[in-house]
């Protein structure tokens, strides 16, 4: 029955039994046997289907069983790296969730290093905004999630690892009033955002242009469309290549980064280890920037 959970979330996600079954390395007659069987099993259609199959719905039924399903294939997932590690193995899938400014601009070269180190583990992404990977943590979905701001939600363990600095960014050679760009809602972007404007009692003469990644927000604020609160790193790299510059008449702000875990659940090995590496590799990062802001410092005087 668990394979046939895995194929019914694979044609969920693809919305479609051809691409379910090229993803799952199965034929298309597999596929469809097997959805069969489940929805024999629960005895209503799951599927509806449209001509020829080239796309698909979820029923109501088919809904109620994809939340299920995936709960189902994470703990299957979860209790067999578990037992990995009662074997003393540190191998098979950790599942990441990361909020996208750690997601899209610190974690790819953590990994890189952290890999190469444990090469056995499969690290397994997901970059969403912070509300959306909360979610898939107490779903089960993911094994440690890594967002940026505090998190208040229950059933909810958080350890910080890295203090982030804030700075606002503007087009190159401007200067004066400018439109505020931000994230979306939902994301903590933007409700360290919201609570920038509201501490330093910024007046908004317009509406906000809202962008759902960083990478859009960076390049509307390249563009002339306006001004950005964003992480300090991503803004030095951004205005090491002349994409833009950093506002010196405004205050810089602070967030941590904070690593997830489920509370209550056993913590796997893999995770653990994860996590120690994770903090002592940005504390060593932490430590170096500090002590080059140190020395830039010095050199001005």
């Amino acid at each position: 029955m668990l394979e046939e959970l895995e194929t019914f979330l694979t044609v969920a996600e693809c919305r479609n039994f051809t691409k379910a079954a090229q993803k799952r390395n199965l034929s298309q007659p597999t596929v469809s046997v097997q959805i069969k069987k489940l929805e024999d099993y629960f005895g209503t259609y799951l599927i509806e289907r449209t001509a020829r199959h080239k796309s698909i719905a979820l029923t109501a039924a088919g809904k109620i069983l994809l939340q299920s399903a995936k709960t189902i294939c994470g703990e299957m997932e979860y209790a067999k790296a578990a037992i990995g590690d009662l074997q003393g193995k540190i191998e098979g899938t950790l599942r990441i969730g990361a909020s996208q400014t750690i997601g899209e601009y610190f974690l790819p070269e953590y990994l890189g290093r952290f890999s190469r180190s444990y090469n056995k583990l499969e690290p397994e992404i997901i970059i969403a905004n912070t509300q959306q990977i909360v979610k898939l943590l107490l779903e089960g979905s993911i094994d440690v999630a890594l967002v940026e701001g505090e998190i208040t939600a229950s059933g909810i363990k958080a350890e910080a690892f890295y203090s982030d600095r804030l700075v606002v960014i503007t087009p190159v050679g401007t200067s004066g009033s400018l439109r505020w760009i931000t994230r979306e809602e939902g994301s903590a972007s933007r409700s360290q955002w919201e609570a920038f404007i509201k501490n330093n009692n910024i007046m908004l003469k317009q509406k906000p242009v809202i962008f759902n990644t960083n990478f859009a927000v960076k390049e509307a604020v390249k563009n002339n469309l306006g001004c950005a609160l964003i992480s300090e790193h991503i803004a030095r790299q951004a205005e090491s290549s002349g994409e833009v510059q950093i506002a010196p008449n405004y205050p810089s702000g602070m967030r941590n980064f904070y690593c997830l875990t489920a509370d209550g659940r056993q913590e796997r090995r893999a995770v653990t280890i994860f996590k120690e590496d994770l903090k002592m590799n940005f504390t060593q990062n932490e430590v170096k920037q500090n002590k080059n802001e140190i020395e830039s410092a010095k050199s001005k005087f």
